[in-house]
This record gives C-alpha cells, structure tokens and sequence, in this order.
C-alpha cells in the first residue's frame, strides 16, 4: 500500500507542475527569447498598455508574444530587423542619448524608465535580426516568391522594403556611394523579372544594383555628375535609360548585366531638362519628356537622331516654362498610345503611339506626377501632388483613377494624403500603394524622429476591390519619393 501511495503521490504533483507550466505566465510561450520576454512582457505588455486587453488604446499595438510585435500598430512596424535607427519601439524606450534616438512620450508610461542594460538588450536584439526564441527572422520565409513594395527615402539615403502582404516594412537598406554628402535616392525600379532593383541619385553619380530576393548590395555603375532623376529599364530587362534633370541635360543607358555605360545622348543644346523615360514597342526608339514647355524627345539611338515633339495641336515645339510642363510619361501596355502628366496644365495628355501626335486630354488635380498601371483592370494612376483634399481638408493630394480603353476619369480617390508622390499596383494582392512624401511642415507629425534631418513620410495601401485603405497610415523615412513593386 505505501508504495502505490507514494507512486499515486509522484503522479499527483507531476499533473499539478504540469498543469502549472502550461497557465503560469514564466512560461507562457511568448515568442520572444528569455531576455527580451523579460522586458518587453513584463514591462510593456502590462495592464492598461499593449496587452491582450488594451493594445486598441496604445496605438493598436500588442506586445504579447512575437507573432503580435510584428503584425506592427497604427503607425505600421515599429521594430525592423537588423535597423534600430529605424525602430520606434526602441526610440520610445531608449532615454539614453548615446543609445541611438529617443522619443516622447518616454515608455513604460507613467513608470520607471528602462535601465541602460535592458535598452542595450532590446538594441542588441534588433541589431542581430529581432530573432524569435527559435532564431527565426521576422519575414524571412519564402523570400524568392515573396511580394514586396519598394520606396526610396530620398531625405535619409534609404530604401525601405515592404512586405506587401501585410503592409509593414520588414526591412530597411542603406544605398548610396558612401559620400559624405546626402545622395538623395531619387528614382528606384524593379528589373521585369523581379530580380534584382536599381536606383539612381540627383546628388550622386552611380546607379546602383540590388539583389531583390536578399535586399543586399551587387554591383554598382558610375554615370558621372549629374542630377539624375529617372530609370527607365527596358522591357528585356538587360539595358535601362537614365536622365540627367540639367538645363544642358543627357540621357545615359547601362548595361544591366555588366552595369557598365554603354550609350550616352548629350551634346550642347540637345537635351533640356530631360526627365521621364518610355520605350517604344521595339525599344529602338526612346521618349523623353522635357519637363519645361510642351514639348517632348523622340530619340533613336542606332541613327543618333532626337527629334522634338510638341504635346499640344497646331502649336510648335517650345522650352516655355509654365506651359504644360510634361514630368512623366508611360506607354499603355500594348504600345498602341502613351499617357504624359503635364503638371503646370493639370492634364495627362494621351499621345497616339503610331503617328506620335496629340489624342486626347484628360483633365484631372492640381500638379500630376508620377504613373502606375494595373494591367488586370486596364487602369491608370496618377498622383496629384498639391490637388485639393476633399474629404480630408487638412490634408493635400489625391491619385485619379483613368480607364485606359475609354480615356475617362473613372475615380478619385482622396484619402488622408500628404504630398503624394510616388505610387505601386500590385496586381497579384488587388492593391495600390501610395507613398506621401509629407515635406510640408503643415503636414501631419510624425508619429517619430527620424535619424535623419526631416520629417518622415508614410504610405497607404489601398484595396483594389474595395477602394478602401487597410491600415489608416505607415509611417516610413523622409520623403518617400519613389515607389516600385516586385
């Protein structure tokens, strides 16, 4: 008897130490290795904070477990993985000036600070990857097939990598030669087979080539001084145009596989103030536009002739500033006719591909920019950048949606933009991305600093079926400028 008394008490404890571990909070199975859990659960996971309970009053974010910390809060991800000046999780808790940035309000609210080790952890942490208990890396799966939305900061030499499926940025990656100057990442593109991205500076002189699947650095082309504001990669993927925004400008193409020069239209009075780039359906000619006048480059580079051709009927082709002003240009996807935003006329002018003349205007907001297509809906998108807001009436901006068949205005859609500039369909996940630089001082706060001089701007990611945003903002570097998908 005693010993199935003792054996019944040895199966006893070992149910109620079992039944303990799977209810006490120690080992609740957060997600987090031991050392952050301890500071990040018990310290700002806590009642009345981002807690299970009370997350949706603390800026939507919920510090519970792992999986929570990177579904992000109402400002979008708040630690990025291998960039702590990128992280406003750290921001906030850090009280530290040597530490990196700080932030107000100072959190835990309304408790003691963190101690200059636990902020030191949490830094640590974020420097290696912010891996979970297991040594996984947020986003790090399927990164081959993975979508991601690009956007070039131009204010902090930054691209910032979203993972389009969840609209959060998941990465952040440093471009530039280096200099000591600011490079100002003006114009970033995506190569037709999704891998590999380029940008290009107006302070810098190179074009520099990514690695799309691991977001690192391969190779890089030196285009020489200029104010280089667009890249235009050819529908093959292996040759791309850059322009050169100069009064005596040029346009420069490289050869993507061996990034090395291999053409250069300039000459004393040829090109003024280049700056969008179209290829024609054969690629042996290239548009121009230029961006003062009404007037645009037909260039064939084989036969080195630039004709100018003027936008508007029965006018010829001028440099008048102020006229129609054409910024960018993109051909409709079967070549049949190209669409120019003229911001000084707030139109987009529509060019009949085959004779090169003007077809049609289609008037829309105040200073059109930047073009985005959805080839499944046959849609065109443009940001009016200083367009009145008339749902939101501090804010500026707004995107008009054109049919591309029917050369209507279909929708305007007028969200809680700032400076919309650069913009991205993805195809695939039904979704339109809008990055607003937010510049303006007048502008909405940033939620954080920046380590960088600058406000931060943000984006929206709107669904397509529903024209609704589907986080109400995500806040990024400054002065997002361009936009690309993968």
């Amino acid at each position: 008897m005693n010993t199935i008394l003792i054996l019944g008490m040895v199966f006893f404890l070992f149910n109620i130490i079992a039944c303990k571990k799977s209810v006490d909070p120690s080992f609740n199975d957060s997600g987090f290795p031991k050392e952050i859990d301890k500071i990040i659960v018990n310290k700002c996971a806590t009642v009345g904070c981002h807690n299970d309970k009370s997350f949706q009053n603390a800026a939507n974010l919920n510090l519970t477990s792992w999986d929570e910390l990177f579904k992000g809060g109402n400002t979008g991800s708040v630690a990025i993985a291998y960039s702590p000046t990128q992280s406003s999780l750290l921001s906030f808790i850090n009280t530290y000036a040597d530490l990196g940035l700080t932030a107000i309000p100072s959190m835990p609210l309304n408790a003691d600070p963190l101690s200059r080790e636990e902020v030191s952890t949490v830094k640590n942490w974020i420097i290696h990857g912010c891996p979970n208990n297991k040594g996984e890396i947020p986003f790090a799966k399927n990164p081959s097939t993975r979508n991601k939305l690009y956007i070039a900061n131009q204010g902090c030499d930054l691209v910032s990598v979203v993972d389009a499926a969840s609209y959060l940025v998941m990465r952040c990656v440093r471009v530039g030669h280096q200099l000591p100057q600011k490079e100002v990442p003006h114009c970033l593109r995506v190569s037709p087979d999704g891998k590999y991205w380029y940008v290009c500076f107006t302070n810098g002189q190179y074009v520099q080539k990514f690695d799309a699947i691991a977001d690192t650095f391969i190779a890089e082309a030196n285009i020489g001084a200029g104010k280089w504001n667009v890249i235009k990669i050819a529908p093959d993927g292996n040759h791309a145009y850059v322009s050169s925004f100069d009064s005596d400008g040029k346009l420069v193409e490289i050869n993507l596989n061996t990034m090395t020069i291999s053409n250069t239209i300039a000459g004393s009075g040829l090109l003024a103030n280049p700056h969008g780039i179209a290829y024609s359906a054969s690629q042996d000619t290239v548009y121009a536009s230029a961006q003062y006048g009404n007037m645009m480059y037909r260039i064939v580079p084989k036969l080195f002739v630039v004709d100018q051709l003027s936008i508007q009927k029965n006018a010829a082709p001028v440099l008048t500033p102020q006229l129609l002003d054409p910024h960018e240009i993109v051909m409709r996807p079967d070549y049949k006719y190209y669409f120019i935003s003229c911001q000084a006329s707030n139109e987009v002018r529509v060019m009949d591909a085959k004779a090169d003349t003007l077809y049609k205007v289609i008037p829309v907001g105040t200073y059109p920019l930047e073009f985005a297509i959805s080839k499944k809906r046959n849609l065109l998108f443009v940001t009016c950048q200083e367009d009145v807001n008339q749902t939101y009436l501090n804010f500026v901006g707004s995107v008009y949606v054109i049919d591309m068949a029917t050369f209507q205005v279909i929708r305007k859609l007028d969200m809680p933009f700032f400076q919309p500039h650069g913009l991205a369909i993805d195809d695939a996940l039904d979704l339109l991305f809008v990055g607003s630089r937010n510049v303006n001082p007048s502008g909405p706060a940033p939620h954080h600093t920046s380590e960088c001089a600058g406000r931060n701007g943000y984006y929206h990611a709107i669904n397509l079926n529903t024209w609704q945003a589907l986080k109400p903002v995500s806040e990024v570097s400054v002065d997002p400028y361009s936009l690309d998908i993968r």
